[in-house]
């Protein structure tokens, strides 16, 4: 029984009243109803609150359809991020609820959250870490793989800290807790991700942007075409109205928000079958456009579990000696486990165990006495035999990353400080963490789509190198040691110039991220422990693979949950189809944006009604925006994105909305030389805006495949059918043939307009860049 009593009853109760008690605060995280005022309360929904009561008042029900898609935006919008915060708030890497404690000289069981500063606490194998402690005595071995990445055991003695989350693999140990509560090491670093994320959304920022410009122009304009209709004109107030809302509405693109929204939702679903969790809707698009992508070695690369791959057996006594061992050690690292799945036999042996020498890392060995006056040793062929010359085919093996153990027989009974000078060789046996049999294609597709792959692992260099040259990734035998990294600089070179690293501690990972986003990289970074939490906080895009720690689990935005990289070459796939699709459709729906305010100023400037009514609009938008953009949702598109949304815009939309605003100008200008009336105008603009349009979606759907020519035609005949069949609803008049002349020359005009402004756009974007 050790000495120490521990605490006294008293001494507890004065650590709680002091606050020294293993507890967390609640962090502080929004609510469900903060949550649903900021997505309700906004801009966006205010101006289309405003506009559909207007509407309500007039009573023109059929306008109010935008109503349903301004509803279901905020929904989704509401509901992702209910359910990204409370991924956030169940973060947490102590899973083992309650810790042996000696109190009054009584060894007790309590809970983790009720251990006080200065507590002695009993760890023995199997245990994790509940909090910061320093031995008093005894030795263990620990795995800090989820702390450190590194999956060697390390060996803790007297004097020396054991930390939490860790977990004691071999041996047991009396501890005095020295941190508690916050200031616990593996809490430090979950309370530095237990904070809401910044969203990084290509798509968003441009939302948030066009919104905004709006925002100047939407209240100013429709006062003064409310101000006009009624007081300059003198029409009537359902005519103003509905004229006005119709300006506004093509402001403000609902109808791109909604399809972004199901498109997003959609490829959420589909990843879903293919056991990817995507826990952040916009991870998908900053997946799409990552240009590295930062790797683990253990469980990303690899399958993250020891296996067996060769044994060369030296003596036939070994399957009995090999297989008493796997029955009778009570070690609980990677080696044992691979040899008890390898042996896989639980019948019974006839060799007795006398007693154990645990494994120990500083000594890389370890040993079963048996009754027989026999020991089996299992270790490191150069320590228990340092002439030992491996076999050719072992030695291969070693070469290629794995770890070579040998197993001989002692005829002298072992202890912790036995030197070995007669063993008898059993096997030399080769292990390894094997690499995943998708990794190597999977490399393949990034390296050849644009995205360069970093392995950043904890692990020993020699094996990390190792497993990068399976994986195919380039440059591997550039390989850099983190822990002889002293400085920034050095940090920044690294980073910049290896694709493999090891021996990284989660400092130094987080700081690599941070290197390549200075750099302007987008970065995607994947891992499992504890040790990637805040790397994959502060990366563009966390993905956790497969089974891990709660905490990476928690704050990665998608979880690939079979852990292969195959299946993120599916996500990554899916990603850039849905937002290079997004990104060309967007094109369709700003156009409207640019017209509706550039016509609502230029119908003020001339004093007359905003040409367009809204059944006119959704028409249109049928075989401009709805159909078109989404049947280019099917079209497989698995480039890399390399043109921002506004660029695009600027590029398509702009050039066209331009034409049509220049044959509205003159038509209006000089309508009494043509002898046209406002009908007359209203109804050929109603084509015009038609026909420039649909030339606009043959620019954005070149180059034309099969697909994309068939949606086209579909297109143009559909439109004019259309026409015809709600021909009553769309206010038009019948145009004579001159007009109809005119109407097809203005619009075979516009076409080399449209191209010489799409010529100077493209120069002044690339003058821009």
């Amino acid at each position: 029984m050790y000495k120490n009593k521990g605490l006294t009853e008293l001494e507890v109760q004065e650590k709680i009243k002091n606050g020294q008690v293993n507890t967390l605060p609640k962090p502080e995280i929004k609510t469900n109803l903060q949550i649903v005022v900021s997505q309700v309360f906004t801009l966006f929904n205010l101006y289309n609150l405003v506009i559909a009561a207007a509407l309500v008042y007039v009573q023109a029900w059929t306008s109010l359809f935008f109503v349903l898609i301004m509803v279901t935006n905020m929904f989704m919008f509401t509901f992702q991020e209910i359910r990204s915060r409370n991924l956030i708030s169940k973060l947490n890497i102590i899973i083992s609820p309650k810790t042996k404690v000696i109190r009054d000289g009584i060894i007790i069981e309590i809970d983790n959250e009720s251990i006080v500063l200065g507590d002695i606490v009993r760890y023995e194998a199997g245990d994790q870490i509940s909090a910061d402690a320093k031995i008093l005595s005894g030795d263990v071995e620990v795995n800090e793989s989820l702390l450190t990445g590194e999956v060697e055991p390390v060996d803790k003695t007297v004097d020396e800290t054991v930390l939490s989350g860790s977990f004691i693999v071999s041996g047991a140990c009396f501890a005095e807790i020295i941190n508690v509560g916050l200031d616990n090491y593996a809490i430090k670093i979950t309370s530095a991700v237990k904070t809401d994320r910044v969203v990084s959304s290509e798509l968003l920022t441009t939302f948030q942007k066009v919104t905004r410009m709006t925002s100047y122009f939407i209240i100013p304009l429709g006062f003064l075409l409310l101000y006009q209709g009624l007081s300059v004109r003198n029409d009537s107030l359902e005519n103003v109205i509905t004229n006005s809302a119709t300006a506004l509405m093509g402001m403000l693109p609902k109808g791109l928000i909604l399809l972004t929204t199901l498109s997003l939702i959609g490829a959420v679903i589909k990843l879903g079958s293919k056991k990817t969790l995507v826990q952040d809707l916009y991870a998908i698009e900053t997946l799409s456009q990552a240009s590295v992508l930062c790797l683990d070695k253990t469980g990303t690369l690899t399958l993250g579990v020891m296996k067996v791959i060769d044994v060369e057996v030296q003596d036939p006594r070994f399957h009995d000696y090999i297989k008493a061992y796997s029955q009778y050690t009570s070690d609980n690292n990677a080696t044992a486990h691979a040899l008890q799945e390898y042996v896989n036999d639980t019948s019974a042996t006839h060799l007795e165990p006398l007693d154990e020498v645990s494994f120990s890392s500083s000594r890389k060995w370890a040993g079963i006495n048996f009754k027989n006056d026999s020991a089996i040793i299992i270790g490191a062929p150069e320590v228990l035999s340092p002439e030992t010359k491996l076999p050719i085919h072992i030695e291969t093996q070693r070469q290629e990353g794995a770890r070579i153990i040998m197993a001989a027989e002692s005829l002298e009974h072992v202890d912790k400080n036995s030197t070995f000078t007669h063993l008898i060789p059993l096997a030399y046996i080769a292990i390894e963490d094997p690499i995943r049999d998708d990794a190597y294609d999977a490399i393949r597709f990034f390296r050849e789509n644009d995205v360069t792959a970093k392995v950043i692992s904890g692990d020993n260099v020699e094996t990390v190198a190792a497993i990068a040259k399976k994986a195919g990734i380039e440059n591997y035998e550039c390989v850099v040691d983190a822990s002889k990294l002293k400085t920034d600089d050095e940090l920044e070179h690294a980073i910049l110039n290896s694709n493999v690293i090891g021996r990284a501690n989660p400092t130094q990972k987080l700081k690599f991220v941070r290197i390549l986003q200075m750099h302007k990289e987008v970065v995607a970074m994947t891992g499992d422990g504890i040790n990637d939490v805040l790397a994959l906080k502060n990366a563009d895009c966390s993905i956790a693979m497969g089974e891990g720690s709660d905490a990476a689990l928690h704050i990665s935005q998608i979880v690939v949950m079979d852990g292969l990289l195959s299946t993120l070459v599916d996500v990554v796939k899916e990603g850039r189809m849905v937002i290079n699709n997004i990104t060309r459709s967007a094109s369709m729906y700003y156009l409207h944006t640019i017209l509706s305010i550039a016509i609502s100023m230029i119908a003020i400037w001339m004093n007359v009604p905003f040409p367009f009514i809204p059944f006119q609009i959704t028409i249109t938008n049928m075989f401009i925006d709805g159909w078109p953009s989404f049947m280019l949702l099917w079209q497989p598109s698995y480039d890399r994105p390399k043109e921002t949304i506004l660029n695009h815009v600027l590029r398509h939309s702009f050039p066209n909305a331009f034409s049509i605003i220049v044959l509205w100008l003159v038509l209006n200008l000089f309508s009494a030389q043509l002898r046209l009336s406002v009908e007359d105008v209203s109804t050929m603009m109603f084509y015009l805006n038609a026909g420039v349009s649909l030339h606009m979606i043959y620019r954005i759907y070149k180059p034309l495949n099969l697909y994309r020519t068939l949606v086209l035609i579909i297109d143009l005949i559909g439109f004019p059918i259309a026409t015809f069949i709600f021909w009553k609803w769309l206010d038009l008049s019948f145009l004579a043939p001159y007009q109809i002349k005119l109407t097809i020359i203005l619009m075979v005009l516009s076409i080399p307009l449209t191209l010489l402004t799409h010529k100077f756009m493209v120069a002044f974007i690339e003058k821009r860049s």
